[in-house]
């Protein structure tokens, strides 16, 4: 069966449980068999081939004793009414194993018994885990312990109902450059699905299965996150933009008792966001397709710190502590050598952490420390690979700058020179048109392309950080990848130049300009840009709502300087949210996640219980973990130092390095582009009309139409009552709950905000006489080409080199035979405003009898034939052709 199982009907006998799983189509089927005669060991049998429906029901029948009758219960409840010897269905289609999970006595089997789709792109689907099934294991006559039921309690606190994904045939732990680097598209598209076990939460409860060697077609393999798509349709294009969010699974927890990194290198809420734009109107497969993305991340400070809550009294902020000054900067090391590894060079980093602060100096204590392992570790690398390095006081900027020119504006001008150097992914080839953009900091732009010459590929990533990695890092990433977004759209030829930097609410009269330019492209990029801000916005609420246990404190809206009052009352409704759950149910969450991430493991971790423990330090720092790194060579993983101790080291491929070694084809996933097309066009039956019409009316829902005219964005009017005055807000007693506010009230330049390291200056190279957003052309506009740009600006060559001295002496004959003298003007006078009013009209009796007739919209007829134009069509068909006689009788009497 090529692929995963797509559903599982799970039976229960008192010796066994039989889960029986089929492909897409429902005529190819497998079998896995679970043991449960010892609650305490894992025994399972699957047979290494595939069934037919009859099969598998006459297996059924002799597992029941010939007996067809099968017990259904109902929600998977009770037990009881199973006829001797017979089957009982527990559930019936689920969508896959998530795992199992033992405590302190018996096995529990998890599967997915409802989800939801929420994207889609090219052949693949994400779905959304909506409702779980947990079914023990144990016999019927066994009776759990006090304490047993107290650690399923605590283990089913994780709701796995919110924000779980996951999908059948796309690695959603992976980005799409690494799925499509890692396919054979020489053979047919053929790859093998292997996550990244960094984001993938269920990994715990699939080692046991694994270690039983169940093949992974079985398996499902959930990240936890943030998935969104919205559709953009253009006059001539549709596109797809897809937004994931994708949090780590080491190091994972809530927000005053997960800070900084542990010795791995591994941070806290640390979240890989990738946005992907496919045009709907290209094929659906990759490499055949018009696809493009884009990765940013983001994550705590990683040094080791932390906070804690019993320090911040009634209300305020925790201290922050430094727990562990490590001279040799291996936390950071190590963090920065997972980042290489995965993204290459070069690495930027932006953080957003304050240099000062009025009341006490928390932050400028970790900027400090932070900058400091930076230059350390640059100082063993070239200066090519070394890391770059931008500070940026976010809320400073915000306090002393003005409308015009805000935090937006000079994070996409911080964004223009990094994704210069890092680029993105994008499997289609760069338009020639490229060449002709304006900005000054393009011409820097060195796109890198994959081995074979097929993709554009991203090299490197920005790695943005504040304290919370909340609000200033959600507006930072927000800056970042609207730009990015411009390149893709502009790559795509949507867009004349990579610049999306128009905004409704800082136009005042969006109306008028739109009446006033309705082709222009001013509709196109507020739309645009107000949708990827919206998806931005609910990325930034859902991260922090799994982290700190609220909305985002302040919006995008909020560094816009847009909506004071709002933005206000939700300051105090999210503080008092974050409050509380950093105070009272923060624990409760942290311990739960420990025990469904295995980082505890009842009996085996420890025998103190999990509610008995003082502190979960020790089971992020155990005692046995030593660091082994040469600090020298930190951006090297350990079996490479290793290999260069011993003198055998052999220079090997990064492609072939992660490739896994498999000995069992049988145990594996292995898709084919074939198997894709096969499942999303369902060429196995005939195609639904009803669920057809129903797909396509979802994603009506979720499509923004771009027209141009009709498109009139709020022009924002009614909020501007609600403004306060700024120095009025100033006056304010402001809470020391949020670590976005500004407590200092001393006015900065702007060369105090912003600052660059060395190496990060030498690698991007700025130029500070290049203005990147200047005032003069906010409203400046730009004739809507959509794409439809002559074959010089795309190609670079013409079509043609123009038309012959014979024809265009026919159309100037042509010209002087007209009796019409057109003029501009009367055509402006005369227009109607609207086909009604035209369709209103009463018909004109014309002196001639026309051969069309008015229908239902407008009145049309042809104008009178001269004789000079009659001569004139003479002359010209000659020239070609010859007019037979009955053409001629006709055009004769037509014409008198």
């Amino acid at each position: 069966m090529p692929g995963r199982v797509r559903r599982i009907t799970v039976y229960e006998t008192p010796q066994r449980f039989y889960l029986v799983g089929s492909d897409n189509s429902g005529t190819r089927f497998n079998l896995l068999k679970i043991d449960r005669l010892d609650s305490r060991a894992l025994l399972t049998g699957e047979p290494e081939n595939d069934y037919s429906k009859a099969d598998i029901m006459q297996i059924l029948s002799t597992v029941s004793e010939g007996s067809s009758i099968v017990c259904k219960v109902s929600g998977g409840g009770g037990k009881k009414g199973r006829p001797n010897g017979g089957l009982l269905e527990r559930v019936y289609n689920a969508f896959g194993v998530l795992g199992v999970v033992r405590f302190t006595e018996g096995y529990y089997l998890i599967v997915i018994t409802k989800a939801t789709v929420v994207a889609s792109f090219g052949y693949h689907t994400i779905y959304k885990i909506a409702e779980a099934a947990m079914m023990s294991l144990a016999s019927d006559d066994h009776l759990p312990s006090a304490e047993e039921q107290r650690y399923l309690k605590q283990f089913q606190s994780v709701d796995l109902s919110t924000d779980f994904y996951f999908s059948y045939t796309y690695d959603l732990s992976r980005s799409l450059q690494e799925n499509a680097l890692n396919t054979n598209w020489d053979n047919e598209g053929n790859r093998t699905i292997k996550a990244d076990s960094k984001f993938v939460w269920n990994k715990f409860l699939l080692e046991p299965l694994r270690n039983n060697l169940v093949s992974e077609r079985w398996f499902v393999e959930c990240v936890h996150g943030f998935v969104r798509q919205q559709m953009i349709e253009l006059p001539c294009s549709k596109f797809s933009l897809v937004l994931i969010g994708r949090r780590s699974s080491d190091y994972a927890g809530t927000r005053f008792l997960k800070r900084g990194a542990n010795l791995k290198g591994d941070v806290a809420n640390d979240v890989e966001t990738e946005q992907i734009v496919w045009d709907m109107n290209s094929a659906a497969s990759i490499a055949k397709g018009r696809f493009s993305a884009f990765v940013q991340r983001r994550g705590s400070v990683p040094l080791r710190w932390s906070q804690d809550p019993s320090t911040r009294g009634v209300v305020g902020k925790p201290l922050i502590l430094i727990g562990i000054h490590e001279p040799h900067a291996q936390t950071a090391g190590a963090h920065f050598a997972d980042l290489k590894k995965k993204y290459g060079d070069p690495v930027v980093v932006m953080n957003l952490v304050k240099k000062r602060e009025k009341r006490r100096g928390d932050e400028n204590l970790l900027h400090e420390q932070f900058i400091k392992s930076v230059r350390y570790l640059n100082q063993f690398l070239p200066l090519p690979k070394r890391i770059c390095y931008i500070s940026f006081d976010v809320a400073r900027c915000n306090k002393s700058s003005s409308t015009t020119s805000n935090v937006i504006t000079k994070l996409e001008e911080l964004g223009e020179k990094i994704i210069c150097k890092s680029a993105w992914f994008q499997s289609f080839p760069l338009p020639h048109s490229r060449s002709k953009w304006s900005h000054g900091s393009f011409s820097s732009f060195s796109p890198s392309y994959s081995p074979c010459g097929r993709f554009l590929i991203q090299k490197g990533v920005c790695r943005t950080n504040c304290v919370d990695c909340l609000d200033r890092t959600n507006v930072a990433q927000f800056g970042i990848g609207k730009v990015a977004l411009a390149f893709q759209l502009c790559a795509f030829g949507v867009l004349d130049d990579p610049k999306i930097e128009l905004s409704s609410e800082l136009i005042p009269d969006t109306r008028d300009v739109l009446d006033a330019s309705p082709s222009s492209q001013f509709s196109l990029l507020v739309e645009i840009s107000r949708v990827y801000e919206d998806l931005l916005d609910e990325h930034g609420d859902t991260m922090a709502w799994q982290y700190a246990g609220s909305q985002l404190v302040h919006s995008v809206k909020h560094y816009k300087k847009m909506a004071a009052f709002q933005e206000r009352s939700r300051d105090i409704i999210q503080n008092l949210s974050r409050y509380y759950s950093n105070t009272f149910s923060d624990y409760d969450k942290q311990a739960a996640l420990n025990l469904f991430l295995g980082v505890y493991r009842p009996q085996i971790t420890s025998n103190i219980p999990l509610w008995d423990l003082p502190s979960d330090f020790y089971l992020h720092f155990k005692t046995t973990e030593k660091v082994k790194k040469d600090y020298c060579l930190w951006w090297t993983s350990e079996e490479e130092d290793q290999e260069l101790m011993d003198g055998d080291f052999v220079l090997v491929d990064q492609k072939e390095r992660n490739r896994p070694s498999v000995t069992n084809d049988y145990r594996v996933v292995r898709i084919a582009t074939d198997d894709d097309f096969r499942e999303y066009y369902r060429t196995f039956e005939m195609t639904s009309l009803d669920l057809r019409l129903k797909q396509l009316a979802l994603m009506e829902c979720k499509t923004v139409n771009v027209a141009g005219v009709n498109d009139e964005p709020p022009s924002g009017q009614l909020m501007k009552l609600f403004k306060s005055d700024p120095k009025a807000m100033s006056k304010k007693k402001k809470t020391d709950m949020s670590d976005d506010e500004d407590e200092d009230g001393e006015e900065t330049r702007d060369d105090t905000i912003v600052q660059m390291e060395d190496a990060y200056e030498k690698v991007i190279e700025p130029k500070p006489e290049e203005t990147v957003f200047p005032q003069s052309t906010v409203y400046q506009y730009v004739p809507l080409s959509l794409g439809m740009k002559s074959p010089l600006e795309t190609y670079g060559f013409n079509e043609r080199s123009g038309p012959s001295q014979a024809s265009l002496k026919l159309y100037e004959n042509y010209a002087a035979a007209s009796s019409i003298n057109s003029n501009p003007e009367d055509w402006s006078k005369l227009k109607p405003k609207d086909l009604l009013e035209k369709f209103k009209e009463t018909s004109r009796i014309t002196d001639k009898c026309t051969l069309f007739t008015a229908d239902n919209i407008c009145h049309t007829e042809i104008p009178s034939v001269t004789d000079r134009w009659y001569r004139f069509y003479k002359d010209s068909c000659a020239l070609d052709h010859k007019i037979s006689a009955k053409d001629m009788a006709t055009f004769e009497e037509y014409a008198h």
